[in-house]
């Protein structure tokens, strides 16, 4: 077997891709079907809906937080054993929703259920990287995004009508049961990888990032009530201190990394163009894709607008995720052939193309629907093609030791971005219950500025970081 072979044989990582599409079914198809039920969520357990986004909002918050962490913890004590703890807190928490009392404590589980996501998702792409090999690395990226999004779009077709038939709560009983299937499958299918060295886990550093990265993200939380109700951002004391505190935190993570023995992250990766320029082009690419998401199913449920049921509303969604999961093998591929720059200009384009068609369907006239549609498809062959090549050159800026909290700090600026967007755009566009044609397309042009950013990747960086070995 030459240095450039896959170390597993074909049956085996289809084995692996198997486990990985079931265990992570639960994480996109509830994220999904939460969305497009928080208004029922809220009712049933008597608080407002903004109250109830923080189920979102806290777990997107605690992935963020949580994933080079997660990454790091797999690097020192094994990918294999970090996902299956993971999986395994996933599953425990998807069946703890099912009997929360409160919303407190529904905020609260999925705040744990996102700190198990964040142990899990940097493993389960170590473990299909090393599995596929060096030279097939981008097609493994393909491949595992088609598990995140191809299983979870049959988990929506499914969990839509179940949305009307049995409820939220039951929703999170069935997902749970897949997940505990995955955990069976898991521990006797996955395999150990080379882990990184026994070194001390860097707990000041992952505390000064995840503090200061948890703080700044808050603040954006607070956007949207700050504007809707004509306050003064900068005469907030509580945002003012959020953003005072991320600052000190990540003034504080700086000087520390550099001297600590066992850092938590080189922060030299920084100054290569093919680590630090694909991080920001996929957090705006996110921005836009999961803003129009939190606007989107919303808008298809406007009284004065769509007025769809929550069930169909989640069904409508499909094309995006179903666009994600076709093009994201293909994405894989184009990578491997052609290199990561083209990839990821078309990813841009794309993104921004779908912006401009929820634009156009944000009025419901003849042909508003079918805009919708086309919006979705092309934010689903984006995020499909385009985000191969962010992961490929992220992960190939370090030694494959390292794969881990590279991964991890890859998703957590992917996290990042998700969280600004969808703050972001719901701030931009107000009040729904004031939305009106014009503040749709606004917030949709927006957010295509925002994707246009990320330009900066496959424009800007060198030939040598943009060409794979």
């Amino acid at each position: 077997m030459t240095a450039e072979s896959p170390p597993h044989g074909p049956k085996y990582r289809w084995r692996l891709l198997l486990v990985i599409g079931l265990a992570v079914l639960g994480f996109g198809s509830l994220m999904t079907l939460v969305t497009a039920s928080l208004s029922d969520i809220a009712d049933d357990m008597g608080t407002s809906t903004t109250a109830a986004g923080w189920v979102l909002t806290g777990l997107m918050l605690s992935m963020a937080v949580t994933t080079p962490m997660g990454g790091k913890l797999a690097d020192r004590f094994g990918h294999r054993r970090i996902f299956l703890i993971g999986l395994g807190g996933m599953v425990a928490t998807m069946f703890a929703n099912v009997w929360v009392p409160s919303i407190g404590w529904f905020i609260v589980v999925r705040v744990l259920f996102g700190v198990c996501g964040g142990m899990l998702m940097p493993s389960a792409m170590a473990l299909l990287m090393h599995a596929f090999g060096p030279a097939e690395r981008a097609r493994a990226v393909g491949w595992f995004q088609f598990a995140m999004t191809g299983a979870p779009t049959i988990g929506v077709v499914v969990g839509g009508p179940l949305l009307d038939l049995t409820g939220w709560r039951g929703v999170f009983a069935i997902f749970g049961g897949v997940g505990l299937a995955a955990l069976i499958m898991a521990a006797s299918v996955v395999k150990a990888i080379p882990r990184g060295p026994r070194v001390p886990i860097d707990f000041l550093g992952i505390a000064l990032l995840g503090g200061g990265t948890l703080l700044v993200l808050w603040a954006i939380t607070r956007l949207p009530a700050l504007v809707s109700s004509d306050a003064a951002l900068m005469s907030d004391s509580a945002l003012l201190a959020m953003l005072a505190g991320s600052a000190v935190c990540y003034a504080l993570f700086v000087p520390w990394e550099r001297r600590a023995s066992a850092p938590l992250l080189d922060l030299r990766l920084f100054r290569r163009a093919s680590f630090s320029l694909p991080l920001l082009s996929a957090a705006c690419n996110q921005f836009a894709y999961m803003g129009a998401f939190a606007i989107v199913p919303a808008m298809l449920q406007l009284e004065h607008g769509y007025a769809y049921s929550v069930g169909v509303a989640a069904l409508l969604m499909v094309p995006r995720p179903g666009a994600f999961a076709v093009a994201s093998p293909l994405g894989g591929t184009a990578v491997t052939r052609l290199g990561p720059r083209v990839p990821m200009l078309v990813g841009t384009t794309a993104m921004i193309g779908s912006m401009a068609a929820f634009a156009l369907g944000s009025d419901p006239g003849v042909w508003g629907l079918a805009a919708v549609v086309v919006g979705l498809v092309l934010s689903g062959v984006s995020a499909g093609i385009g985000s191969p090549a962010y992961q490929v050159l992220v992960a190939n800026s370090v030694e494959d030791k390292d794969l881990g909290v590279a991964n991890g700090m890859n998703q957590m600026f992917m996290w990042m971005g998700i969280i600004m967007g969808i703050q972001s755009m719901l701030a931009f566009a107000g009040d729904d219950a004031d939305w009106t044609v014009g503040r749709l397309r606004a917030t949709f042009l927006f957010g295509a500025a925002v994707a246009a950013i990320g330009f900066v990747a496959p424009l800007f960086a060198t030939r040598r970081a943009t060409r794979l070995a």
